[in-house]
């Protein structure tokens, strides 16, 4: 099990959870966007609940090894989790609707700009 320090506040979830968040970050790092993602985090009471994180660019994590349970049982107990697609979705979009919606998009840019 890990400890994560997130914006001042400790958590305590399982290694692989914890791997997959860090790796996570990294890439969100070149987005100039936020994305929230969840997690599983031991409760105080020793329950484990979801916790929504907003990862960005500016996200720092301080992260412990901890003492804790065997692998099998902390993969039981903190699955990881599926974080969203990082970066921009490409839909195919067919050329009439492209000339339509993007005339300029083989034009001389020299030219777009009043250039000579």
């Amino acid at each position: 099990m890990k400890r994560i320090t997130y914006n001042g506040e400790t958590l305590v979830t399982g290694s692989d959870v914890v791997d997959g968040l860090v790796h996570y970050v990294t890439h969100v790092a070149g987005m100039s966007a936020a994305v929230p993602v969840e997690i599983p985090v031991l409760e105080s009471n020793g329950t484990v609940q979801n916790h929504t994180l907003i990862v960005s660019a500016a996200t720092q994590l301080g992260i412990s090894d901890i003492d804790g349970s065997s692998a099998e049982d902390e993969a039981a107990l903190f699955p990881a989790p599926e974080f969203p697609p990082v970066g921009g979705m490409a839909t195919p979009v067919a050329r009439e609707r492209l000339e339509d919606d993007a005339p300029f998009i083989d034009d001389d840019p020299v030219e777009l700009i009043g250039g000579s």
